[in-house]
């Protein structure tokens, strides 16, 4: 049967020198302690305290949704209110990709060329851009969607690159994101290695072996970022993710110099697959689709002195797909893989500061997932959103606990929450104005270290606490006005999406039924002045879960009711300028 997530039972403890009043927790988690007995069955009484076939009230439901998901509305609440988070979570684990990024970008291309009778037409960043947007708006698997985003910001390649107007690389590198967010560790490591887009990004592709004759040295670029940023972090770890120190007290680091030099020795002999020549440009934009190849012959051949003493053998005759094998076991397998991915993935979808307990217990997993295998991130992913530390409602209240709304995840709400569609079902949205206003949008980093770096600390009171908050590094004047004029223009305006042509001179009847509305017709019974309260606790539940306080709310109906509210077309602007107030509140952006 349903149950509400907790309850707070307030009691007077009486002892001989004192009395004190005192307030506990009971339920989700919040049991330690706690013995109980029931006339019927003593399980379901500890299911009850616990976590384990727990249904969440509305509230539990839209917070957990705002942790696994990029976005939802309230059909997505009552689902998950319904059915429950772990049949939920088993629901969308077993769900298909609907349809693959390269795929529609090449359908996206097409278009182009007939349209424009090019057979040459490139495929620009905005196919990218479009297939992307589509995806989001028309595919029901969520939580891969959100896991494949978090990885994205781990594992960074960004159109500020080289190939900033090639639609296939960002595109098809998106895919294995996609296609590994519940796989494993290891081969996702493997695909990203493979990649021609990281191979450009990061400059290893056409890497030669060494030729000291002519002062010619394996680029280090990919061997520094694949052990600084995607697996093993800089400094050791213990598996609850806190640092290692030496007898002076100083972190141990994880690797150093020589050992970027010995890495980068590995990653020699690849190129394109579609060139029959070393050391050439990509042939098409198409050349971005197929994984690297290895040419032994431009491969660096001897051995190779890794990480943990382990050695890559002298290979005769050279094999340089079975050294890259090998360095992707090697990093893979380091005891820094597990608590630094771990941590990273708690932080981009539960909280910025996770106690180590919490990184401890889903390290364990990383490290076996309970049949012997290691990396598999269905079982990381699913045992950190149903953790108690992510359940627990007490950790609503606790100043230290949760993390910054990325700003573009909330413009992504605003799109899931009032169901924007369009008349066709096709969608397009080059996310410009997003990207203007909030300085983010899926692959555009300005750098390899992402949007923010996990150990960001601002300077003050979250610094001084010896504490992180990693969306906080691009929150700055410009941001934050930014997202605040944004709002205007998605919200008040309705411009919700940045639809443009395809190709030069399109004609705009080509997609004006393609043309994004947002709908907010359900909230609009509840804009009369006695009704106002309603409105305000469903936008709560909607985009906040509950967390904003009944002073904010009730300033903000203070204000709404100074606008009129006769027409249909008023009582819409009273919805959108609730909406408006709500999500540039404080409450709001802090997600608990």
């Amino acid at each position: 049967m349903k149950l509400l997530i907790c309850f707070l039972v307030s009691f007077f403890q009486y002892c001989i020198v004192y009395s004190q009043p005192d307030t506990i927790v009971l339920g989700y988690g919040g049991f330690m302690g706690m013995s109980v007995t029931a006339s019927s069955n003593v399980s379901q009484s500890l299911n009850t305290l616990s976590q384990t076939g727990f249904l969440p009230n509305e509230n539990a439901a839209s917070r957990f949704l705002s942790q696994a998901t990029l976005g939802y509305n309230y059909l997505d609440i009552s689902n998950v209110t319904t059915s429950g988070l772990e049949y939920w979570i088993a629901n969308q684990l077993s769900k298909p990709r609907a349809f693959s990024l390269e795929a529609k970008i090449r359908e996206y291309h097409k278009m182009v060329i007939d349209s424009t009778s090019s057979p040459t037409a490139g495929a620009s960043n905005r196919l990218w851009d479009y297939a992307w947007w589509q995806y989001l708006m028309t595919s029901d698997d969520a939580l891969r969607q959100r896991v494949a985003l978090a990885l994205s910001e781990l594992m960074v390649i960004s159109e500020n690159s080289s190939f900033s107007n090639v639609a296939y690389a960002t595109g098809v590198y998106y895919d294995k994101l996609l296609n590994h967010a519940f796989g494993n560790y290891k081969d996702l490591l493997k695909a990203i290695t493979y990649s021609p887009s990281m191979g450009i990004y990061l400059t290893f592709l056409n890497n030669p072996k060494s030729n000291p004759a002519i002062n010619q040295f394996p680029d280090e670029n990919y061997a520094r970022e694949v052990m600084q940023l995607f697996t093993i972090g800089t400094v050791m770890l213990n598996d609850d993710g806190t640092v290692i120190n030496d007898i002076n007290g100083n972190p141990v680091p994880s690797y150093d110099n020589n050992d970027i030099i010995e890495l980068s020795k590995v990653f020699t002999g690849l190129t394109w697959s579609d060139r029959t020549q070393w050391n050439r440009g990509a042939l098409n934009d198409t050349s971005y689709i197929h994984d690297m190849v290895m040419w032994n012959a431009w491969h660096e051949p001897g051995v190779k002195n890794l990480l943990n003493s382990f050695v890559i053998p002298d290979r005769n005759p050279v094999d340089g797909n079975a050294d890259v094998a090998d360095a992707i076991n090697n990093l893979f397998n380091h005891q820094n893989c597990p608590p630094f991915v771990c941590r990273f993935l708690i932080q981009r979808l539960i909280t910025s500061n996770p106690s180590p307990a919490y990184v401890q217990r889903i390290t364990n997993i990383f490290k076996n997932n309970g049949q012997g295998v290691r990396g598999d991130l269905a079982a990381v992913v699913k045992a950190i959103l149903l953790d108690s530390e992510a359940r627990e409602c007490g950790n609503g209240q606790n100043e230290l606990y949760g993390m910054l709304r990325e700003p573009f995840i909330r413009y992504v709400q605003i799109n899931k929450a009032f169901n924007a569609s369009t008349q066709s079902g096709n969608y397009r949205n080059d996310m410009n104005y997003v990207y203007q206003y909030t300085g983010q949008r899926p692959l555009a980093s300005p750098s390899v270290f992402n949007f923010f770096q996990q150990d960001y600390q601002p300077i003050g009171p979250i610094e001084v606490a010896g504490l992180v908050a990693p969306e906080f590094q691009i929150t700055s004047a410009q941001t934050i006005a930014g997202f605040i004029n944004g709002l205007y223009r998605w919200i008040i305006s309705g411009d919700i999406a940045d639809e443009y042509d395809l190709f030069s001179n399109e004609v705009d009847a080509n997609y004006s039924d393609e043309i994004s509305t947002l709908d907010v017709t359900p909230e609009s019974t509840f804009t009369d002045n006695d009704k106002l309260h309603i409105l305000l606790d469903r936008l709560n539940l909607l985009l906040a879960q509950g967390n904003i306080s009944d002073v904010s709310i009730n300033t903000i109906i203070k204000v709404v009711k100074e606008f009129p509210n006769m027409t249909e077309l008023e009582k819409q602007d009273r919805v959108k300028l609730a909406i408006y107030l709500l999500m540039t509140s404080p409450e709001y952006l802090i997600n608990r």
